[in-house]
């Protein structure tokens, strides 16, 4: 995908004067991303028409794309002028390290804040709010993600179920109707099994919630919302380890606001789940 500087490259001839004044302060401005399209018209002194015809231009489908594009860029930037002092080396003790894959999860974290689609993410909230049976799938490392998640959502009361095995994803994807959810965390978006039991849950009826990390995986086509996750890996460190921690915080969030939609109910549930747990602890 094109890069603002290099879109901008390739249209130079054909920018007109009020155009190129956008340009110019979109290129000026510290943190572009955080302009409102009156506030960067009246800063170029040009029409609000003259900043859509300049995105549109550009291949952008509306403002808010080209905003996200510009501060998922200054976001790889900033990581790319820091990436030779985080790598993690041999010599690296302990505490080294720790701020180093700090340093990574502040990062991915903040790539992920960018790239999240609000949304998305309140569509996700409702569905699952709604849902009559709630599945987490995952394999390998993205299961232990799974089942973090059914944890939370299960103290709610509701049935929610996590599974890891392929053979019983298979079972349950089939035995699915449209009031079931399914939310399917894959970071690489290109698990063979994971998609093959997505195609049969979606085939039974199932709403289908994709975690993944790139738009234009297999598994993220296919998916009813989707909700995408960044992070960057290193040359000692695979992005598994950083990425599962910012689809936890993702799974939170979600957790957080379903709760807060639920109504006194569903903290009621909760309260039980949690004395539940607390009898079992002298």
């Amino acid at each position: 995908m094109l890069s603002f500087e290099e879109r901008i490259n390739s249209k130079v001839n054909s920018l007109t004067i009020s155009e190129r004044k956008v340009v110019e302060q979109l290129k000026m401005h510290k943190q572009p991303f955080l302009l409102s399209m009156n506030e960067l018209s009246t800063l170029s002194k040009v029409s609000e028409p003259s900043v859509v015809r300049l995105y549109r231009k550009l291949g952008y489908a509306s403002y808010q794309e080209l905003k996200v594009a510009l501060a998922q860029e200054q976001v790889n930037n900033s990581y790319s002028s820091t990436s030779d002092q985080n790598e993690i080396m041999d010599e690296d003790l302990a505490n080294v390290v720790f701020d180093k894959i700090a340093d990574q999860l502040s990062i991915a974290m903040s790539m992920t804040k960018e790239k999240l689609n609000i949304t998305q993410m309140e569509e996700a909230v409702q569905i699952i709010s709604k849902a009559e049976r709630l599945f987490f799938f995952g394999q390998g490392l993205s299961g232990t993600i799974a089942e973090d998640g059914a944890h939370k959502f299960m103290r709610m009361g509701g049935t929610t179920i996590a599974v890891q095995d392929p053979h019983y994803q298979a079972i349950y994807a089939n035995h699915m109707n449209n009031e079931d959810v399914v939310i399917v965390i894959s970071h690489s978006g290109e698990t063979v099994n994971i998609i093959e039991v997505v195609k049969m849950s979606r085939k039974s009826g199932a709403f289908v919630i994709v975690i993944t990390s790139n738009s234009n995986t297999t598994l993220a086509k296919m998916a009813d919302t989707l909700l995408l996750t960044q992070a960057q890996e290193t040359e000692k460190r695979s992005d598994a380890m950083v990425s599962r921690l910012v689809q936890l915080a993702l799974i939170d969030t979600l957790f957080t606001r379903v709760v807060a939609i639920g109504g006194s109910h569903v903290k009621k549930s909760i309260n039980i789940s949690r004395l539940a747990v607390t009898r079992m602890k002298k």
